[in-house]
């Protein structure tokens, strides 16, 4: 009888084997069609987690940037403080501001903190070149995804808990939870992956502009002085490294994973320029002749490239700064499951639809909300450049899965896979 056991133990085995192989093979398939260098998925079901891994080095505690995804540990600190007393959800947040984010506008004394949580205080969605802080809809009027709305609620955070985002972070969320591979500070990630198209539009565009203002400037002011401060040739050497400096300057603020590729082109056009320096002709299309090539071949090549890690420490910003692992992830995400199921605090209050965004969507405190046939999905997603991750929570077939990937395609590959292992249409996309 033991040894039928054995033999029905082992032939199950060997099928529960050959499944796992087969997905990690059709995984792997899906990834190369969308050029995925690298990815890190957590499948759970039904109380346990499993890891698939694809990648040079990458496993389960890779760290990978998760952008935007630090918004749901961001909203889950928030209603912990609720829980504790410091501040409620119907509380103004004026009050706990710094005073940097303060304004005139009379409509920011009106802001909650659960309009930040759900995205209806009306702050503008985008921060990649400061803070805007206008209001551009009265407070709770409509839904508008906000980075910004994110980054008055770090300063909410800090306030109310006499801590900075990432010691709020450490004492709610990743010390209890074990999330030992977690920061929204500064750490060194797998190697990220960009589309060449995106490349040399972030590493020309700037320089292109400034480089032909300063050419355009030049050329004026000789004619208005009718003086020759410079040869024509020193003149296009000079505008040449005014824009280097002002590009290299403009991309380590943005995107400096691509100043190293920048560095690379210019130390290409430099040396180009001397060696045709006694060819007028050639030494006068040398920048314009090389610029625009690179630039075809980059949108010609659908192709991805390796770029660095941020060169420059960014600040602890909770709207886009978080890095973390699959498995500190499965952590946080089993955490929010056990909320859902049994949490009887505010931080259970974010699975509940704030704000309706259509017949489909909404948003709860913090996590976005999509109706499946089966019940509710609850996700959110992250995208930085070279970094894209999705993670969908399915309570009501008990499963959630997490897809972290290092590449600019990684969104449509996390939305495949999360559809053939939850069994659902699912979307997860919102207007923005």
């Amino acid at each position: 009888m033991k040894k039928i056991v054995w033999v029905l133990v082992f032939i199950l085995s060997g099928l529960l084997m050959g499944i796992t192989v087969h997905v990690a093979q059709e995984t792997e398939l899906i990834a190369s069609s969308y050029d995925i260098n690298g990815y890190s998925v957590a499948y759970y079901e039904n109380g346990k987690v499993v890891f698939h891994n694809y990648g040079d080095g990458i496993d389960e505690n890779s760290v990978f940037e998760l952008a935007s995804n630090g918004k749901v540990i961001s909203a889950y600190i928030a209603l912990k403080l609720v829980d504790e007393g410091k501040i409620n959800l119907n509380d103004k947040i004026a009050p706990f501001l710094d005073s940097d984010l303060l304004t005139n506008d009379e409509r920011l004394n009106d802001i909650t903190l659960k309009q930040l949580l759900c995205h209806t205080a009306g702050f503008s969605p985008s921060y990649e070149l400061g803070i805007d802080k206008n209001i551009y809809s009265d407070p709770g009027e409509e839904f508008c995804y906000s980075g910004v709305g994110y980054i008055y609620l770090q300063s909410v955070i800090e306030n109310v808990s006499g801590m900075t985002m990432e010691q709020a972070a450490e004492y709610y969320v990743f010390e209890p939870l074990g999330m030992e591979n977690s920061t929204f500070e500064y750490t060194r990630t797998v190697t990220p992956y960009m589309n060449l198209s995106s490349v040399v539009i972030y590493i020309f565009i700037i320089f292109i502009i400034v480089f032909i203002v300063l050419l355009l400037a030049v050329f004026v002011l000789r004619k208005i002085t009718k003086k020759q401060f410079f040869s024509s040739k020193i003149s296009l050497v000079v505008c040449f490294a005014i824009a280097v400096v002002v590009n290299i300057s403009f991309l380590l603020v943005l995107v400096p994973k691509v100043v190293l590729t920048f560095g690379v082109c210019v130390v290409f056009m430099g040396v180009s320029l001397l060696l045709a320096r006694n060819h007028t002709k050639i030494f006068y299309a040398v920048i314009p002749i090389e610029v625009m090539l690179m630039l075809v071949l980059g949108f010609a090549i659908p192709a991805t490239v390796p770029v660095t890690n941020d060169i420059v420490a960014k600040e602890a910003n909770c709207a886009y700064t978080l890095k973390s692992s699959n498995e500190d992830m499965a952590a946080f995400c089993s955490e929010l499951t056990n909320e859902y199921y049994s949490g009887d605090g505010a931080v259970k209050e974010m699975f509940s639809a704030a704000v309706n965004i259509d017949d489909v969507n909404s948003w709860g405190l913090g996590i976005a909300i999509e109706s499946e046939s089966k019940g509710e999905t609850y996700w959110h997603s992250g995208i930085n450049p070279g970094f894209q991750s999705l993670i969908v929570l399915y309570p009501s077939q008990n499963k959630y899965v997490i897809i972290l990937t290092n590449s600019d395609n990684g969104l449509i590959f996390a939305k495949e896979i999360a559809r053939d292992f939850l069994e659902t249409d699912g979307n997860w996309d919102i207007k923005r």
